[in-house]
């Protein structure tokens, strides 16, 4: 049978859909594109050649793609379809949707732009596939959450699943200290590049960093539960010097935060600042407070432990 870039037929059809048509390899790299596909990532089709088709999505999904495409080659049934984000030239997301048939080649699909269309309509499809997105990202979250190893580190573990979820800039987790009414620094999730000049502007590690808080920001901070924040120096309580928390809202190109508690048993356990780029949706607030209270349960948990003396 020959190669489908090789018919001219295949060819000449695939140049006269209005979406996208690609073809892979099993191992997920690129064989063709057509010129409309091209033109939906903003770059020549011919760059997109050899590339990996994870390559296109965002950081954020591609677990999730990776989980549906090893379902469908499980069971081989009919044609797949995923909305997912991807990533145009540049790094500029938008939602798209992805139609797929796996053969014993590879993948033959198509992909559009959903993202486009009435700005109401849009928004709602947008929620609905961070939602769903969210929901599935919870589930995994969960799931090895059950088999964490006792001596991991509980609070990058959570940052990290947060940080997938949101697809922030980075994300911060504290722990609250009432022998001291502070909030003590723990973890921060952040590109390995970035910690080492944020730090330099803080002048100080993250485990040294601590944060007091009065009885009455407590008890903000636990009624809330969450809470959108524009500025960095008043997420952070005001510990961070205003200038110096400009210059790294600035420097990090920070639009907004939303600060999080993590609260069981009318007992605080900690914090975290989940920071979002100007591109990036708000997180779906009922998922956000499902990711808040299963990580509650897992912070309590861990100071239980934490609490017992050795070997009962």
């Amino acid at each position: 049978m020959s190669e489908p870039t090789q018919n001219p037929h295949f060819l000449s059809l695939s140049s006269l859909l209005s979406d996208g048509v690609f073809l892979a390899d099993r191992a997920g790299r690129i064989t063709y594109v057509s010129e409309n596909t091209g033109a939906l990532f903003g770059v020549p089709s011919s760059e997109l050649v050899g590339r990996h088709f994870g390559s296109l999505l965002h950081p954020s999904d591609r677990e999730l793609a990776g989980h549906a495409l090893e379902q469908a080659v499980g069971t081989r049934t009919g044609p797949l379809q995923m909305d997912m984000r991807m990533l145009r030239q540049g790094g500029a997301p938008f939602v798209g949707r992805v139609r797929m048939r796996l053969t014993d080649e590879g993948v033959t699909g198509l992909v559009r732009d959903v993202s486009a269309g009435d700005d109401e309509e849009r928004r709602l499809q947008a929620y609905r596939n961070y939602r769903d997105r969210g929901l599935a990202l919870l589930y995994l979250f969960t799931v090895d959450m059950a088999s964490l190893p006792a001596d991991a580190n509980i609070h990058a573990f959570i940052a990290r699943g947060l940080m997938e979820f949101t697809g922030a800039r980075f994300v911060t987790m504290s722990e609250f200290d009432p022998a001291i009414s502070a909030l003590r620094h723990r973890h921060y999730e952040v590109e390995p590049g970035v910690v080492g000049r944020v730090l330099s502007m803080l002048g100080s590690r993250v485990e040294d960093l601590v944060t007091p808080v009065s009885a009455e920001m407590v008890r903000e901070v636990m009624s809330s539960g969450w809470v959108r924040i524009e500025s960095l120096h008043d997420a952070a309580f005001g510990s961070i010097p205003r200038p110096v928390a400009a210059a790294i809202q600035q420097f990090l190109g920070i639009d907004r935060f939303f600060a999080i508690s993590f609260v069981y048993g009318g007992k605080l356990y900690g914090t975290s600042l989940i920071a979002l780029l100007p591109g990036e949706p708000d997180p779906p607030l009922e998922v956000l407070q499902a990711f808040r209270h299963t990580a509650a349960i897992a912070l309590r948990c861990r100071a239980l432990e934490n609490a017992r003396p050795d070997g009962v």
